[in-house]
């Protein structure tokens, strides 16, 4: 029986340097959530994921702990990215709504990456601590918004810390939970309810 080979990628032409670090940062972060640690994810595997040579990686990261923090903030970044322009407009609970559909989308497209920006081991990285608060940051000024709106006088970063732990608890029980049978409504449902439970509904 045959043993296939990994497939060897080619040289990058000039001005594709950009494109083989992002591939080497997506290889090292489905790595990082297929393992679940660091250690058990070596640079010449994330070499071999992406089809070039372990050489081929220093000439983009200088160590190894160097391509496993900036993996990291690459799946944040992933997500800022798919919150896109949600927080943005006019009116803060319409915006509160599109950023809830835009984040559980993202948990269900890219489970993998999403439990990277919480593994235990790789959220103590003081970058990584620093870019996950700037994309809560970001939770924070709109529920700001939403409670000047119906002029609740709440702590924002309080109801944002309520608001993310409902949203990553659903997430963990209807989304990531390893199976399709659990008992719970779905994750829509909830996320649904969440600002009516929260009391974030726009007065009338």
């Amino acid at each position: 029986m045959s043993v296939s080979q990994p497939q060897t990628r080619e040289r990058s032409r000039r001005g594709e340097g950009d494109q083989l670090r992002d591939d080497l940062l997506a290889a090292a972060s489905d790595l990082l959530a297929e393992h679940g640690t660091i250690a058990k994810v070596s640079l010449r595997a994330v070499a071999s994921r992406t089809g070039v040579s372990p050489t081929a990686v220093y000439r983009h990261f200088d160590s190894h702990d160097e391509l496993m923090t900036e993996s990291v903030l690459w799946c944040w970044r992933e997500l800022d990215g798919a919150l896109g322009e949600a927080v943005d407009g006019e009116d803060p609970f319409a915006c509160f709504q599109r950023m809830g559909d835009a984040y559980l989308q993202f948990a269900m497209d890219e489970p993998g990456r999403y439990k990277v920006l919480f593994s235990p081991d790789l959220m103590d990285l003081p970058q990584v601590k620093e870019m996950g608060l700037l994309v809560f940051t970001k939770l924070v000024s709109l529920v700001e918004r939403m409670l000047a709106a119906s002029h609740d006088d709440r702590d924002a970063f309080f109801v944002a810390s309520q608001i993310h732990s409902w949203m990553h608890g659903i997430i963990g029980l209807c989304v990531h939970e390893g199976h399709e049978d659990h008992p719970f409504p779905s994750a829509e449902e909830l996320l649904d309810s969440l600002p009516a439970a929260l009391g974030l509904e726009p007065k009338a």
